[in-house]
């Protein structure tokens, strides 16, 4: 097995935090001296386990270099630069999105690359399924051709996350709670959510390898937003905080159709905007 911070989530989240955190608070020299320094450690951990120093640092799927802390640099520049969370995960998005293309286009056949990857990785799943040999590799076949797609997805949500947690730490050293006001307004603009949306009504109309996988980048883009309505909400009306914990709980268990609620929420809360709608505290 490969060792990599991209297999622990946990792990991974607070490494690339911290190093955003390096950058937001200390600056570009700064932070590239620790990545440097990070960079050099993993190479070695990977020449003394015997898995390569290549492997550990590049491989996208398990190696940080380029599946965590690369992008999450680029994004806590971008916040640092412009100040503004939205244009951050819009890059973000940029990013998954050209992620998806590199896969289309670079890699002759993706499909079956992805298919020797996550055929061993769902193995033990068979057997639970009951499926014919046949069907078991149709659905394999099928999660394949979304994988581009799902794969940048993931990249974009990791990277987001990781720059909203550094963007936290930061807040709690220099003004506590500007954090939370800040997540709160988080809004994509219209702007962006006219492009989104002509992007997915085409992916309604057309078929198409490309729009399939571009559209689940789409998505993973308003999840955060999203996740600001909410969180907006919930203060605006007094709800418990229960609430969002038991959100989060099926967040983590990745029920697909959860994250394409609480996307959806985002997207339509460009045009009608929730927040000023039901920001009065419900009366007594």
């Amino acid at each position: 097995m490969t060792l990599g911070l991209g297999l622990i989530p946990g792990l991974s989240l607070l490494s690339g935090a911290l190093l955003g955190l390096v950058l937001l608070l200390r600056g570009y020299l700064r932070a590239g001296v620790v990545f440097v320094a990070a960079v050099v450690a993993l190479a070695l951990i990977g020449w003394a386990t015997g898995q390569g120093a290549g492997r550990i640092l590049i491989d996208p799927l398990a190696g940080p270099l380029l599946g965590i802390w690369l992008p999450l640099l680029l994004l806590a520049w971008v916040l640092k630069a412009s100040r503004s969370l939205a244009l951050a995960f819009v890059v973000a998005a940029l990013i998954g999105c050209v992620v998806v293309v590199g896969q289309l286009v670079l890699i002759a056949d993706p499909v079956v690359m992805w298919q020797s990857i996550l055929t061993p990785m769902l193995e033990p799943l068979k057997a639970l399924k009951g499926q014919s040999a046949t069907q078991w590799q149709q659905d394999i076949t099928a999660m394949a051709h979304l994988m581009p797609g799902m794969s940048a997805a993931g990249l974009v949500v990791g990277a987001s996350a990781m720059l909203l947690l550094a963007r936290y730490f930061q807040s709690r050293q220099i003004r506590p709670g500007a954090f939370g006001e800040e997540f709160r307004c988080l809004s994509l603009g219209r702007v962006v959510t006219v492009i989104a949306s002509l992007m997915l009504v085409l992916r309604l109309v057309l078929d198409g390898s490309v729009l399939d996988n571009l559209a689940i980048v789409i998505l993973a883009l308003f999840l955060f937003q999203g996740l600001a309505v909410i969180h907006a909400l919930r203060l605006a009306r007094g709800w418990p905080r229960w609430v969002l914990v038991v959100l989060y709980v099926f967040l983590a268990l990745l029920p697909l159709w959860l994250l394409g609620l609480v996307s959806g929420v985002g997207l339509v809360d460009n045009w009608f905007d929730f927040r000023r709608l039901h920001s009065q505290p419900p009366a007594h």
